[in-house]
């Protein structure tokens, strides 16, 4: 049998709002080609599905 850990978040670890500016900001950065969205994503320690969202 294994033990496994189980981590809560805390009050600030809530949920982040980014501005229009910043979501614009992310998402031109992963249009120039210098850097995959992953990348990019990492960069701004944001999912990359969010980033892919946000494309659209």
């Amino acid at each position: 049998m294994s033990i496994h850990q189980l981590e809560i978040l805390a009050g600030s670890m809530r949920r982040r709002k980014f501005t229009r500016t910043s979501k614009e900001s992310i998402v031109s950065e992963t249009l120039t080609g210098e850097m995959t969205v992953t990348e990019v994503a990492r960069r701004h320690d944001v999912d990359r599905s969010l980033v892919y969202r946000w494309r659209r």
